[in-house]
């Protein structure tokens, strides 16, 4: 017969094993959350990349932490405009580097845009239909949420996203 200390002593260890799997459920579901995401995107401005409503895209979000991005990586980031939206958009130019942006209208007026030290340019693929740097200029590094490494639906179109740079020279606004 297994006294009442025996059987507390039992119910004690097997308690302590539960909390100790739920803690490292936590810890392992933290990290996760950290390094990686998934979110749904909409909006004509990744056309004809991503489609304009239901896309749902893997994130990397150690990359704009650790790593320097690279022109034509497709990223999230908070929106300039209202940072309780987030945009989907390439890096077109890195810190450093200098955008030539010429009005849609014709005219042979070009503004010339240096990015600054902790900050990206940012454009949409579908340059018709795409509110970004071009009209509210160069994006803080810190509002960048992640790299997006691949749409994951709809399954039929699964794929990497691929790092694509535009030889424009200029850029329209």
């Amino acid at each position: 017969m297994v006294s009442m200390r025996a059987k507390a002593s039992l119910a004690l260890r097997e308690v302590g094993v539960v909390v100790a799997c739920l803690a490292r459920f936590g810890g392992v579901s933290f990290c996760l959350q950290q390094a990686a995401d998934t979110v749904k995107c909409a909006g004509p401005s990744m056309l004809p990349t991503l489609n304009r409503d239901g896309d749902i895209l893997l994130l990397d979000k150690l990359t704009p932490r650790l790593w320097r991005l690279q022109p034509g990586e497709v990223v999230l980031a908070t929106s300039m405009s209202n940072p309780r939206h987030t945009v989907c958009k390439r890096v077109v130019a890195l810190e450093g580097d200098t955008v030539c942006v010429r009005p849609r209208v014709s005219s042979s007026d070009v503004e010339f845009h240096k990015i600054p030290r902790g900050h990206v340019w940012l454009e949409g693929d579908n340059k018709h239909d795409s509110h970004d740097s071009r009209y509210y200029g160069p994006v803080p590094y810190s509002m960048l949420q992640g790299r997006v490494v691949m749409r994951i639906w709809p399954l039929a179109q699964l794929k990497w996203m691929k790092k694509e740079v535009s030889s424009q020279r200029f850029r329209e606004r």
